[in-house]
C-alpha cells in the first residue's frame, strides 16, 4: 500500500472508530435518559397518590392505561388511569395519606420498561408490591398498565433504614483496587429485610459502587448476587444529595476498603447521620471499616459521637502487614476509633462481635453483619 492510500485508509479507520464511540456514547446516554424519565414518572404516581394529588397520578399514567387490582373477597377490580386517580380526590389535596411508596427496580427494552415499587400503609397493615408497565409514547414515558399485590405488614415495614457505601475505587495515591464488603451489604439487608424493614442505599455521588469479597460459594451471598432487585439498588445507590434524613429510623456504615475513602470526611453524610441519631432518636451503625464513616460525627455539643463510647471494628491484631494492601496504603481502624476517645474492643478472628453502647452499634468484621442489623432492630423496637 503505497504513502497516500494508506493515510486514506487510517483516516476512515480513524473516523470509523469515532463514529463508533460517538453511537456508543449517545446510546448510552440516552439510555440513562429513559431511565431517568421513568423514574420521574414513576415518582409522580408515588407522590400524587401519598399526598392526593390527582393530577400528579393522571400525568404518570397514560390516557388509556388500565389497572388490575385486589378488590374484596379476592375479586378482580379493574380501573382506568382517571377513575383510579379520581379515588385520591377524597381526601385534602396536599395532605399526606400514610402511604410510604419507594421504587425498586428499573428495566428498560427499547421503548417498553417494567418497574416494581413497594407501597407500605402501617394504618391498614398492608403493604403492596406494585408491577408498572411503562411505554415511551411520543417521547414521553407513561404508565399504560399496572398490577398490584396485596400482603398483610406489620408496623416495621413502614421503617427505612440507610446503608451507607462508597463510590472509590482505589485507595488513594495507588492503582489498589477497593471495594464495598459484599458480605455486609448482603448480610445486613437481607436480616433488615426479613424482618420487614425497607432499605436503601447511599452514596456521595449515587449510582453504582464498587464491590469486593464477592464469594460465590456462599449460599446467601450467591442468592443475593442473582437477585436482581438488590443488585438494581447497588447499580442506583441514592446520592446523598437526594437522601432525606427524617424519612430513616437507622443509618449503617458499610465496610470494605472503598469506606476508609470519601466517606469520613463527607458532610453532608454526617448532617444526616446526626439528625436521625439526635433529632430523631434513631440507631447509628458501622460494620468493619465503615467505623471510619462516624469517627468524624460530633455532637451538638462540640463533643465526637463516639467519645468515650466502646466500639470495635477491625483490629490491628488480625491485620496482615504483608498483604498488598496494607504494604500500599496501610491503616488502622483500631487507631481511628482510639484517636476520637472511643473504646476499643473486638472478639475471635472470624467470628461475630457486636459492641452496643446505647444508639450506637458496631461490628467487628463481616461475621457480624446480621448481629448488628439485629441490635440495631432490638433498640428500634423498644
Amino acid at each position: 500500500m503505497q504513502g497516500k492510500s494508506m493515510i486514506q485508509f487510517l483516516m476512515r479507520t480513524i473516523l470509523a472508530c469515532c463514529l463508533l464511540s460517538s453511537t456508543a456514547a449517545g446510546t448510552a446516554a440516552t439510555a440513562d435518559q429513559d431511565e431517568n424519565a421513568i423514574r420521574e414518572t414513576v415518582r409522580l404516581y408515588l407522590h400524587g397518590t401519598s399526598f392526593n394529588i390527582p393530577h400528579e397520578i393522571n400525568q404518570a399514567f397514560h390516557a388509556t392505561a388500565r389497572l388490575y387490582l385486589d378488590g374484596k373477597n379476592d375479586a378482580q377490580w379493574e380501573l382506568s388511569g382517571p377513575e383510579y386517580a379520581k379515588l385520591f380526590s377524597q381526601e385534602k389535596k396536599g395532605q399526606f395519606n400514610g402511604r410510604h411508596g419507594r421504587l425498586i427496580k428499573v428495566e428498560v427494552s427499547g421503548k417498553v420498561a417494567s418497574a416494581k415499587a413497594e407501597i407500605h400503609i402501617p394504618q391498614q397493615g398492608v403493604r403492596y408490591v406494585d408491577v408498572f408497565l411503562l411505554k415511551k409514547i411520543a417521547g414521553n414515558w407513561k404508565i399504560v398498565s399496572k398490577s398490584a399485590d396485596r400482603e398483610p405488614a406489620a408496623p416495621r415495614h413502614a421503617r427505612k433504614v440507610l446503608l451507607v457505601v462508597s463510590n472509590v475505587h482505589q485507595y488513594p495515591g495507588t492503582k489498589v483496587n477497593a471495594g464495598n464488603n459484599f458480605p455486609e451489604l448482603a448480610y445486613t439487608y437481607d436480616a433488615f429485610r426479613k424482618a420487614g424493614y425497607a432499605v436503601d442505599f447511599v452514596s456521595p455521588d449515587g449510582g453504582a459502587i464498587p464491590l469486593e469479597m464477592v464469594v460465590t460459594s456462599d449460599a446467601l451471598l450467591k442468592k443475593h448476587l442473582y437477585d436482581s432487585d438488590f443488585m438494581w439498588a447497588l447499580a442506583h445507590t441514592k446520592p446523598v444529595s437526594e437522601v432525606k434524613a427524617d424519612e430513616y429510623v437507622g443509618m449503617a456504615f458499610v465496610g470494605g476498603g472503598a469506606a476508609i475513602v470519601g466517606i469520613p470526611e463527607n458532610k453532608p453524610l454526617q448532617d444526616i447521620a446526626l439528625r436521625i441519631y439526635e433529632q430523631q432518636g434513631g440507631v447509628i451503625a458501622a460494620i468493619c471499616h465503615g467505623t471510619e464513616g462516624i469517627k468524624n460525627l460530633k455532637l451538638s455539643d462540640g463533643t465526637f459521637l463516639i467519645q468515650g463510647k466502646v466500639l470495635t471494628s477491625f483490629p490491628d491484631a488480625f491485620l496482615n502487614k504483608e498483604s498488598p494492601i496494607y504494604k500500599a496504603y496501610p491503616f488502622s481502624a483500631e487507631a481511628s476509633i482510639k484517636r476520637h476517645g472511643g473504646i476499643f474492643r473486638h472478639g475471635a478472628n472470624g467470628k461475630s462481635h457486636v459492641e452496643v453502647d446505647g444508639r450506637l452499634v458496631t461490628g467487628m468484621s463481616w461475621e457480624s453483619s446480621v448481629g448488628v442489623a439485629e441490635s440495631m432492630m432490638r433498640l428500634l423496637e423498644q
